[in-house]
């Protein structure tokens, strides 16, 4: 009895970590796609999000820690991916996020200056993902994503908004 009790608790365990497995998983894919780059997965990681994002819109931002090696990588692949801007953060782009922000979610980025960042534009119809003209263009209504890669210690940020 106490074999068969055994085996029932070691298939509860197995399974709970495949399905946390399979969330952390597609959490990063969406993710991936957005930041254009593989992020570590088993990363420690801080998430800030909305309180009820039942009754509003969804939003958070992630601060994914990394080593010097996997920023190392990262740096690599993006300097190869013109859609990643070592510049500074178009200040259009930084107005609009900054005043859209609920809970002050978005301000939980500091001000980084030596860094890389993408934007995508992850709306429906639109021309180019990555154009913040077109974003400006555009209504209210969008889905965006925005990474930025603190080189000088080792942080990404990553700050998503649905409306």
């Amino acid at each position: 009895m106490k074999k068969k009790h055994l085996i029932t608790l070691m298939i509860a365990i197995i399974i709970f970590v495949l399905i946390v497995l399979i969330v952390l998983i597609d959490n990063d894919i969406q993710m991936n796609e957005c930041l254009e780059l593989n992020v570590p997965k088993l990363t420690k990681r801080e998430t800030t999000q909305l309180q009820d994002s039942d009754l509003f819109n969804d939003e958070e931002v992630i601060k994914i820690y990394l080593s010097k090696n996997q920023v190392k990588n990262m740096k690599n692949k993006i300097e190869k991916n013109g859609n990643w801007k070592k510049e500074k953060i178009d200040e259009r782009l930084e107005e609009r996020l900054k005043f859209h922000t609920r809970e002050e979610i978005y301000n939980k980025i500091p001000n980084i200056e030596n860094a890389y960042w993408i934007f995508t534009n992850r709306s429906n119809g639109i021309k180019d993902k990555h154009s913040v003209d077109e974003l400006l263009e555009d209504g209210m209504y969008y889905a965006i994503s925005f990474g930025i890669l603190d080189l000088d210690n080792n942080i990404l940020y990553y700050y998503e908004y649905d409306r």
